[in-house]
């Protein structure tokens, strides 16, 4: 090839946004006797090691060096790999540690997050980090947390700093997936520094005959600075998700070795339901995790039980559809994204909350299994549970879900998905079977253009047609622009009973362009202008929803934000809507306007708030909504949040005004103990409740929880008890 030829195939490459990657890596060493994991990187045996050092720039100066040294090394013994971290600080009592509890936010801390790409496939990855106080953070990467062309949000500005995602958010980054391995932090006269040990039996990946390069990563975040600097450089665009520009770990001799596990619980605890007298309950289960291959791995679980399990935030919902309240369970949440298909939150074919909850009430599991992994470059995924009878109320029921997905270079693959509720006793529930299938598909042409899109049909009995769904996308993101539009068909009769889907029998269009310039100097860290629309329409082509949407989005150096809003919205109601209790919105079409305020401030500081006003009109009458959250912190310790919203209504047809106040409190003792408090109040359901937890956590999510919750209707001055619970559960991990 002509150097002339080349030139321009190089310049074709750069259009399609094609890179070839980073141009990095490090060896691991094997020992003999590993390091006292202690926080102090100062033994000798650490010399052995070459760091990965001269880190670059993300944010605030792009392409630039690191402002302060970073030197991370790589030991390993035939069990498991260890890491030692120097983060040298040329101020080092100006390091900030604003977190103390596992999966805690990093976003707000000095932190430090290593991505390993234990297959090298450069689509997922295992995500490891922590902060000066040695916290745990762990979290799984699955197609460089893209789900449907849609980029899994890691806290703002598109930033590297993962954040603590809500639990429940099970799509392509999945933070609530908790493996064993541990992690010790401290402060020195150089920084601060970490060194973390992570049993080879707590990753996945393939054995080899001779050694093996997995991707690597390393992110470091001074937040004082607002820097984030990494190993193996990313641009502002993207963050440590993106390990098709990671770099190497190179030299790993290794074998998976045995993984069995055994995690029985014991569970004892009183329940009162008003008006019936207090019940005592015992209980105990078993979950047991075992390595059927070094790529597969089955979770078994016997009479489950979720009572340490974390409450739904209360909800005011202004819309004619359901709110979705994400899953909290943890048997469910771990590897949820191999699962994943469809729109989250819109169009979800597989939604873990419908197992074992039933119109807002508790049936118990029997029994489960769950085998997930990878084969060569298929991802697996198959998922049986089995629910008990409750009289009178539901039949039992076996539901199924498999998956299976096939990757291809970078962050495309193509995948299929089948699920299958039935009922297995008496027939009450609303059909004997519901069974969907599906299939999607996702392109990456490049480093900036995305094609996606899925098709999927559910089988009811007594439902012929109409019960079908599509989507596809096409989109454009870089450092300064995203552009995006999308399609979505919803049948009337789509009807996945094992999904989320609060909508149906419509047709959507979208667009979206955003701007997103940052600014190497000032106080703006990023600019984020940008403007979407969106209409719906029934299939008889009435425009049913519409919405133009402005924003002018700030995102400030200190880590606080700054927007105005413009929403431009049209509904047509076909029959009536009940926005309030005794209220009811006649049907017809209504334009309105909302006009949004939004402000917070540095979220690191001691003293931390944010604030939204919205004003404009709904259905036809007047809107004002005064949203609220401040915080205090003192340490990284102890954290306390209240937030307060009014929402007024004021229409022809009627008005009301609902008031939802929440305070949370939380104290850790150290990284594994912690109490937390949720005090709850919602004037529209008339209804108080708390959830009070003490957790004294060993590894992976086990250990000791002490759990109180309670409930009261309040319709005026006086305080009904609508129920109250007291638990003690214990679970503790036999690895063999």
């Amino acid at each position: 090839m002509t150097e002339r030829r080349f030139a321009v195939f190089v310049m074709f490459l750069a259009l399609l946004g094609v890179s070839f990657g980073a141009d990095r890596s490090v060896r691991a060493v094997r020992v003999e006797q590993p390091p006292a994991v202690d926080g102090r990187v100062i033994e000798a045996i650490w010399e052995q090691a070459a760091p990965a050092t001269d880190f670059v720039q993300q944010r605030p100066l792009e392409g630039k060096p690191a402002t302060e040294k970073t030197e991370v090394r790589f030991l390993y013994t035939p069990q498991s790999l260890y890491i030692g971290v120097i983060c040298f600080d040329s101020e080092p009592d100006r390091v900030l540690d604003t977190q103390s509890v596992r999966d805690g936010n990093l976003s707000d801390s000095d932190s430090v997050l290593i991505i390993l790409d234990t297959f090298h496939d450069r689509q997922n990855g295992f995500l490891f980090g922590t902060n000066p106080a040695g916290i745990e953070y762990d979290a799984q990467i699955f197609t460089e947390g893209v789900t449907s062309g849609q980029v899994s949000s890691s806290g703002g500005v598109g930033s590297s700093v993962t954040s603590a995602t809500p639990r429940g958010n099970v799509s392509a980054f999945n933070i609530n997936w908790d493996t064993s391995w541990r992690v010790r932090s401290s402060r020195t006269e150089r920084g601060w520094e970490s060194e973390m040990e992570i049993p080879l039996k707590s990753l996945r990946f393939k054995n080899s005959d001779g050694p093996q390069s997995w991707g690597l990563n390393v992110m470091r975040n001074i937040r004082r600075k607002n820097e984030q600097s990494f190993w193996a450089p990313i641009p502002q665009a993207y963050n440590i998700y993106r390990v098709s520009m990671a770099g190497e770990l190179e030299s790993l001799e290794i074998h998976a070795p045995r993984n069995l596990k055994a995690i029985p619980y014991v569970l004892v605890g009183v329940v009162k339901e008003n008006p019936a007298k207090a019940d005592f309950h015992k209980d105990v289960g078993l979950d047991v995790k075992y390595g059927l291959t070094p790529t597969l791995t089955l979770d078994a679980t016997v009479n489950t039980d979720f009572a340490q399990a974390e409450v739904d935030d209360e909800q005011i919902n202004l819309t004619r559809f359901d709110l979705f309240f994400p899953e909290k369970r943890a048997f469910f949440l771990e590897n949820a994204g191999v699962f994943a298909f469809g729109l989250p939150r819109e169009v979800d074919v597989f939604f873990s909350r419908r197992i074992g909850i039933d119109r807002g009430r508790e049936v118990p599991i029997r029994a489960g299994a769950r085998v997930t992994g990878k084969v060569d470059r298929f991802n697996l995924g198959l998922l049986s549970i089995q629910t008990g009878e409750e009289e009178g109320f539901t039949s039992a029921q076996n539901f199924l879900v498999g998956r299976v997905r096939r990757e291809f270079q970078k962050r495309s693959g193509a995948g299929i998905i089948f699920t299958n509720r039935e009922n297995v006793g008496t027939p009450v529930g609303r059909s004997e079977y519901n069974r969907t299938v599906g299939a999607d598909l996702q392109l990456a042409l490049g480093d900036y253009w995305m094609i996606s899109g899925y098709l999927a049909k559910t089988f009811t009995p007594g439902i012929p047609r109409d019960d079908s769904s599509g989507y596809l996308y096409a989109g454009y993101k870089s450092d300064l622009w995203r552009i995006e539009g999308t399609y979505t068909e919803v049948g009337e009769n789509f009807n996945p009973e094992m999904g989320f889907v609060p909508r149906r029998g419509f047709r959507r269009p979208t667009a979206a362009i955003y701007f997103t310039p940052s600014p190497e100097k000032g106080w703006v860290r990023q600019w984020n202008p940008h403007f979407t629309i969106r209409r719906f329409y029934g299939f008889d082509g009435k425009l049913e929803t519409a919405r133009r949407h402005h924003d002018l989005e700030v995102y400030r150096t200190d880590g606080g934000t700054l927007a105005v809003t413009w929403n431009r919205d049209y509904e047509f109601l076909r029959k009536p809507f009940e926005p309030h209790p005794g209220l009811s919105i006649p049907p017809g079409g209504y334009d309105s306007n909302q006009l949004t305020f939004s402000a917070s401030s540095n979220p690191s500081a001691r003293i931390f708030g944010e604030t939204n006003l919205t004003f404009g009109g709904y259905y036809g009458g007047d809107l004002n909504i005064y949203e609220f959250e401040g915080g205090v912190r003192t340490g990284p310790q102890f954290v306390t949040t209240l937030s307060y919203s009014n929402t007024a209504v004021d229409a022809r047809w009627g008005h009301f005004n609902t008031n939802l106040g929440r305070l949370k409190v939380s104290y850790s003792f150290s990284p594994t103990r912690f109490i937390q408090a949720l005090f709850q109040y919602n004037s529209r359901a008339h209804q108080f409740s708390s959830n009070i937890r003490f957790g004294w956590v060993n590894t992976a999510g086990t250990g000791l929880y002490i759990v109180y919750n309670d409930r009261y209707f309040t319709p005026g001055e006086q305080f009904d008890t609508l129920n109250r619970a007291f638990f003690v559960k214990y679970t503790y991990q036999f690895d063999f």
